[in-house]
């Protein structure tokens, strides 16, 4: 499924499919991360050649698994909410308030602001056909503990708030804040690990 902003004119990413599309969405296939992860670290888990099937297909099960989950958490946010959250300011006519001011004196003048730009923000997202209201933003940082959800791009926040929303569906005994952060410190894990994994394969190859 296609949106309207196939063409790249949209207000998160302005250029061409290619290569954008298959960096984000085939992880790394353009950059061949899978393959040099395969071809260093695959060859150490097999004891014999009958375990390749085993580790090889079950890794891209899991992956796949992964995968699901994934989009299951982006799928579930409101498509208003997830423009919202990750439209620069300047593209949604906003200037955010200083948000860590918000435990001073001026906290009062600061929230005041950040309803109005909350506001200001709902009615650009629902001029572009995705409807939200300000309530719902607030609402959405006020669950997840966060002061606002705006000015949040780069996808770990929106992925984070996925997760929430499905954590404390199946284990509604802990709040929305708590895995919250549990999202964005699975992530933080997943990047690091990566990076140490691919350091050590290129070492590895290199050696």
């Amino acid at each position: 499924a296609m949106t309207q902003y196939i063409d790249g004119t949209g207000p998160l990413w302005k250029g061409a499919l290619f290569p954008f599309l298959f960096i984000t969405i085939a992880c790394g296939a353009v950059s061949g991360f899978h393959a040099l992860i395969s071809s260093g670290t695959t060859p150490k888990l097999l004891a014999n050649e009958t375990d390749a099937r085993f580790i090889g297909y079950g890794a891209m099960l899991m992956e796949s698994f992964v995968a699901i989950m994934a989009l299951v958490a982006a799928s579930i946010i409101e498509p208003g909410l997830y423009f919202a959250m990750n439209t620069p300011p300047a593209g949604l006519g906003i200037t955010m308030p200083n948000l860590h001011e918000m435990g001073g004196e001026n906290a009062p003048i600061i929230m005041a602001q950040l309803k109005d730009v909350t506001a200001h923000a709902a009615a650009t997202v629902s001029s572009w056909g995705f409807v939200i209201s300000p309530e719902q933003i607030l609402q959405t940082a006020k669950d997840i503990g966060e002061p606002s959800v705006l000015n949040r791009a780069g996808g770990a926040p929106t992925l984070a708030v996925g997760i929430a929303h499905v954590f404390h569906k199946v284990l509604p005994m802990a709040d929305m804040g708590f895995w919250y952060h549990f999202g964005i410190l699975f992530e933080a894990l997943f990047i690091l690990t990566a990076l140490d994994a691919g350091t050590r394969s290129g070492r590895f190859m290199l050696q």
